[in-house]
């Protein structure tokens, strides 16, 4: 029921629905860029567990050797230095650990 006092303009309203989806191609980068990504998870999936999913030789020996130089660093004298500010106040001692 409209009211005789709505001085308002009515409004005609056009709504296009399209449905059209073509010949069935839409769509296919989306599965192109999931069968990408399954590629790249199987093939990482190996990389990070390929020892265990294939048998491996299993229980092999790892042996590391680090060889250093030996570095003589001669001794340093180093002169007594009081540690008392010049106002003669020394710093607290720090608590005793428990």
């Amino acid at each position: 029921m409209t009211d005789p006092h709505d001085t308002r303009p009515e409004r005609d309203r056009t709504v296009i629905v399209n449905n059209d989806r073509g010949s069935g191609g839409g769509g296919g980068s989306g599965w192109l860029i999931a069968g990408l990504l399954i590629v790249v998870i199987v093939v990482g999936g190996y990389f990070l567990f390929g020892d265990r999913l294939t048998g491996g030789s299993g229980g092999g020996d790892t042996n590391v050797t680090i060889d250093t130089p030996d570095v003589n660093v001669p001794d340093v004298d180093m002169p007594d230095v009081d540690v008392a500010p010049e106002g003669g106040n020394a710093a607290p001692a720090p608590a005793p650990a428990n």
